[in-house]
């Protein structure tokens, strides 16, 4: 072998590892930008990692349906399973109809029934959440955001933080702690407050008013959870999700029984439905957003967004 030849390949072999140590210094840093990345205006970031989802509770005495509630309480929440999710990024607070406004300027979608006849909401309304939006509206303006609504599971888990809480506050239940009604008196839209006058009743990773004001729209159909054993016509694809409870009273119930009802419903874990073309007055919703990568941010990602994976 000549000089020349054994000198060249020497030299190749030399720039290949400088070139690799210069890749994985340029990979390395980038990931450390990425990580230290401020959340996009009005979002937290929920890290990526495993959360208790559901419970294994039970309504042992049938209360739920002796009150006339249309299901066992727990029954649709169990069984209780950790699931492992992506980092992403949720609204701090709920879409508030200022917000939603300019979206409808923008694009000439229709806005919500109730700020008729002057096309804009009532006044002194701006940082209220916006409510009597269906699921489409919602999906809508995510997209216009450049946002989409959460999972089920990502929801959950901005609310209950690591640790599984009953509440967003934690675990111990309080008419003070939220946007709750403590009356069956309370049936108009009168009752919604300014999005994040609860700031002590955040949760772990931030968010506010996830219990309380409004329900909120998530991305998922109303499923079973894997091996859920409860039975209910109502499973399929044509009710959506809602998450939170709201102001409004929830249902003819006296004394404690009323408040009880009202914590349990509050809780975290629990699951509504409603029909996706439906609008209420206690309705709204807020928006999430996926963490990139560095490999998704190079080389792209699906624009659906994960459910998790079941640990």
């Amino acid at each position: 072998m000549s000089r020349n030849s054994w000198g060249e390949k020497f030299m190749k072999r030399a720039m290949s590892w400088k070139f690799k140590i210069f890749l994985l210094t340029l990979m390395l840093t980038s990931q450390s930008a990425c990580m230290l990345e401020p959340p996009p205006p009005g979002m937290v970031l929920v890290p990526a990692g495993k959360f208790i989802m559901g419970t294994d509770e039970t309504d042992t005495e049938n209360q739920a349906l002796g009150l006339g509630l249309q299901k066992p309480w727990f029954a649709d929440e169990s069984p209780q399973h950790k699931i492992y999710l992506k980092a992403f990024y949720i609204d701090k607070y709920e879409v508030t109809n200022q917000q939603y406004y300019i979206f409808c300027q923008a694009t000439g979608r229709h806005p919500p029934p109730h700020w008729k006849p002057y096309q804009k909401y009532p006044d002194g309304a701006g940082n209220l959440p916006v409510t009597h939006v269906s699921f489409f509206d919602a999906t809508a303006y995510a997209e216009w955001a450049g946002k989409r609504l959460p999972r089920e599971a990502e929801w959950e888990k901005a609310a209950r933080g690591y640790d599984g809480w009953i509440y967003p506050w934690g675990n111990e239940f309080s008419f003070d702690a939220a946007n709750l009604s403590r009356s069956v008196k309370l049936k108009t839209g009168k009752g919604l407050k300014p999005v994040g006058s609860y700031p002590a009743s955040s949760s772990p990773f931030g968010t506010e008013d996830m219990v309380g004001n409004v329900w909120e729209w998530v991305w998922d159909y109303y499923l079973p959870y894997p091996h859920n054993q409860y039975e209910s016509k109502d499973y399929g694809k044509k009710y959506v999700v809602l998450r939170g409870l709201s102001f409004m009273g929830v249902g003819h119930f006296n004394g404690s029984v009323y408040a009880d009802v009202v914590a349990k419903k509050a809780r975290a874990s629990y699951r509504e439905k409603m029909n996706p073309l439906s609008k209420k007055m206690d309705v709204g919703f807020r928006c999430a957003k996926d963490k990139l990568t560095l490999f998704e941010s190079i080389f792209g990602k699906e624009s659906t967004p994960s459910s998790g994976k079941e640990l």
